[in-house]
């Protein structure tokens, strides 16, 4: 996030606070709050945690209007080499609801390893980082134009979403109980007659199916900014965000809470998918897995209120499936018999009992179990589990009491307990069933559409991607002093400019994060596994380094987004060749990587074949023809293609995702997919295009390498033969 104030976004610890909350399993859960008292915000302070039906954890603190926040987890806290804790990044630039914020922890599979759902893990710890207000007071209006408060649906629920500002680069987001859902199905985007005003008009599509039974909160947000990010020495990025008004909404099904333990299915790695749903009565099932054309491949049946099957990626009769997307259609029909206690529901193809993440096979007789709770006996803190309480953990001054699983206490004490017949699990209704059921008596529902991607069956190559925000000083970037000449000569002056103008100031690119997340959905869609994943201080110059045994050259491509700059004097540490340089922050610091120090390429079978690098002047020409000169280019005889920009760049959301669609499944449905270099140019236009924004100046994207390689795509190469090439072309306007 961009702010005004040049402030640390972590320097300032404010308090803690520690919870335990309950998933499928007892779940140790710290909250550490960390903000900035002279921001002048409201101190951080958690109001509500809780454990979901679903085995997720819910939380929500109280906090200020048109701020963001960074939500961060640990499942450890031991401390790192450097004796700090390592924190992992849920979310960044996540908008405030105003004096209440909500947020679910449903994992994060956009990182590399994945963080897990809570209900896989022992232990959760949080930090939320208050990284300040809005940078602009043009917000953005969002609202959900579609959906009427405490509404019942079920089946495929449309939700649009309608936003508009004055400001530029207008995106949205939709939220189910504070779980961000996948990019709108249908976009449109266009600016009034006066060319002030933008305007979008996002459609989602949900699957209820996927969710319990019960009320879920559903709610919108947006995003503006004032100007395009990219060149070293640009303005400070203003930025808006704003969130629509809640909405209630009832989902009602025959089939509930659809769920699968491998995001990203690969049974070459031992794995198995295990498909499971809950059933709101008694029912007979089947289940049929489908390939992309619909085509099924396997089949399961079975009878009762659940249905888990795993499936070792094979289709009938165990034969071998080919590398694609599966997509599964559940179909049940009520058989008129009483819901099964546990809700038990084998079938031809199951497994058995069903796994400790299932959390839906609760029935409702376990739901009116009792346990013992704890809350501070003066009422200033909220009632928790007692069982959560870490052995040990002094409760003198507490009230110990014992009240039913499905008890709500954010507002309760002890002694307005409600009573059992009282009892609603918020968002799950009775764990996913209920004997009392009078719905549809068939239903069928093709999953999955909700959040992580869909699951994938082997794996069609993997991908490594890392980038850096500038973001750790705030607005103030980094000012970074030219490189040194390695012949004692001084600086070497960039961009044409004496060794004195040479300070550059690299601003913050918050867009980064959103545009990598793009490009990784696409790959995952298309059946590539992401090798790492390394963003900010997790990348370090040494990665990058030949000497360092360079990362990217431990999988088949690779994408890298930084700063850039170039001289145009000769660089006596390179040989004399004039550099490309990147600017590589650790902490507050920064020092320039130089371009021919990377050496990539590997001729390992998932070695490095295609490198791209989204910064500036990353292929300038004049340098590139320098450095091929001195025998200095960034890559060895084993790379295909080099692919970067003859100029300046910028930021948009879907750069790179659009290079990926084109090389993966076409620019457009029936259109043929692209080359691994064509893709580069056309992904690029089209993202520039449909940004909507004016740029200031023209953009031109290059590429280079071993020609034999030009016709390369990702199914399909050739292998180099030592014939150099170099192509530039431009992509907007």
């Amino acid at each position: 996030m961009v702010r005004q104030t040049p402030i640390n976004k972590r320097q300032n610890l404010m308090r803690t606070l520690q919870l335990g909350v309950l998933t499928g399993v007892a779940v140790s859960a710290m909250l550490l709050t960390v903000a900035r008292p002279c921001l002048g915000q409201t101190n951080l302070n958690f109001n509500a945690i809780r454990s979901t039906p679903e085995g997720t954890i819910q939380i929500s603190w109280n906090s200020t209007s048109h701020e963001t926040y960074e939500i961060d987890e640990a499942d450890t806290l031991t401390t790192n080499a450097q004796g700090t804790i390592t924190w992992n990044q849920m979310d960044t630039e996540y908008p405030s609801q105003g004096t209440n914020t909500l947020w679910l922890d449903c994992g994060n599979y956009l990182s590399v390893p994945a963080i897990l759902n809570p209900k896989y893990t022992t232990n959760r710890f949080y930090r939320i980082v208050d990284l300040g207000p809005d940078t602009t007071s043009d917000e953005p209006v969002v609202m959900i134009t579609n959906l009427v408060n405490g509404s019942t649906v079920s089946d495929i629920l449309t939700v649009t979403v309608a936003a508009e500002t004055d400001q530029s680069f207008l995106t949205t987001k939709l939220y189910v109980d504070g779980q961000e859902q996948n990019d709108a199905d249908v976009s449109t985007n266009w600016t009034d007659s006066t060319g002030i005003t933008n305007y979008a008009l996002n459609t989602y599509y949900l699957n209820t199916c996927e969710w319990l039974n019960g009320p879920h909160t559903i709610f919108a947000s947006a995003r503006c900014q004032n100007a395009a990010a990219g060149p070293h020495d640009t303005p400070t990025i203003l930025i808006g965000h704003s969130v629509s008004s809640f909405v209630s909404v009832n989902f009602t099904n025959l089939i509930t809470g659809i769920s699968f333990t491998q995001p990203f299915f690969a049974p070459e790695d031992g794995t198995t998918q295990q498909v499971s749903a809950t059933f709101a009565a008694n029912v007979n099932w089947t289940l049929q897995i489908q390939d992309i054309n619909t085509n099924t491949v396997r089949t399961a049946t079975g009878s009762g209120g659940t249905m888990l099957f795993d499936w070792d990626g094979t289709g009938t009769g165990e034969t071998n499936l080919p590398v694609g997307n599966y997509t599964y259609l559940i179909s049940a029909v009520t058989n008129g018999l009483p819901l099964p206690d546990g809700g038990s529901g084998g079938g031809s193809g199951g497994s058995g009992p069903p796994s400790p993440d299932f959390a839906e096979s609760r029935s409702a007789t376990a739901l009116n179990s009792t346990q013992l709770w704890a809350q501070p006996s003066d009422g200033t803190g909220l009632a928790v589990p007692l069982v959560i309480i870490p052995p040990g953990f002094d409760t003198n001054g507490f009230d110990i009491f014992e009240e039913p699983l499905g008890w709500s206490p954010e507002t309760a004490t002890a002694a307005s307990a409600p009573t059992p017949s009282s009892i609603i699990v918020a968002g799950g209704g009775s764990g996913g069933f209920s004997p009392d059921y009078s719905g549809a008596s068939s239903q069928g529902s093709r999953a999955p559409v909700r959040p992580p991607n869909k699951p994938v069956l082997h794996r069609g190559g993997t991908c490594g991607v890392a980038y850096q925000m500038y973001q750790a000083n705030g607005t103030n970037g980094y000012t970074l002093a030219p490189p040194v000449n390695g012949e004692g000569l001084g600086p070497i002056p960039l961009e044409g400019n004496t060794a004195a103008r040479s300070y550059f100031n690299y601003g913050p690119r918050p867009q980064h994060k959103s545009l990598m997340d793009h490009f990784i959905l696409q790959m995952w869609a298309a059946n590539w596994s992401s090798g790492f994943v390394k963003v900010n201080d997790q990348l370090s110059i040494n990665d990058l380094k030949s000497s360092g045994a360079n990362v990217f050259n431990n999988v088949q491509l690779g994408l890298l987004l930084l700063h850039g700059t170039y001289s145009t004097t000769q660089d006596w540490t390179e040989n004399g060749a004039q550099e490309i340089y990147f600017p590589i922050t650790s902490g507050t610091s920064a020092q320039y990587l130089r371009i021919s120090d990377m050496n990539l390429g590997s001729s390992a079978t998932n070695g490095l074949k295609w490198m791209a690098n989204l910064a500036c002047n990353s292929m300038r020409q004049g340098n590139w023809t320098s450095m091929r000169s001195y025998s200095r280019l960034p890559y060895n005889s084993n790379l295909h293609l080099f692919l970067g920009a003859n100029s300046t760049t910028y930021d948009c959301d879907y750069l790179a995702s659009e290079w990926a669609k084109d090389m993966t499944i076409g620019p457009d449905s029936g259109q043929p997919i692209m080359t691994v270099e064509s893709a580069w140019y056309a992904g690029s236009q089209t993202a520039y295009k449909e940004s909507g924004y004016k740029f200031a100046t023209t953009i031109i994207f290059a590429d280079g390498g071993d020609a034999n390689c030009r016709g390369d795509y990702l199914q399909t190469n050739s292998s180099p033969t030592g014939t150099y090439f170099y192509h530039s072309q431009q992509v907007y306007p």
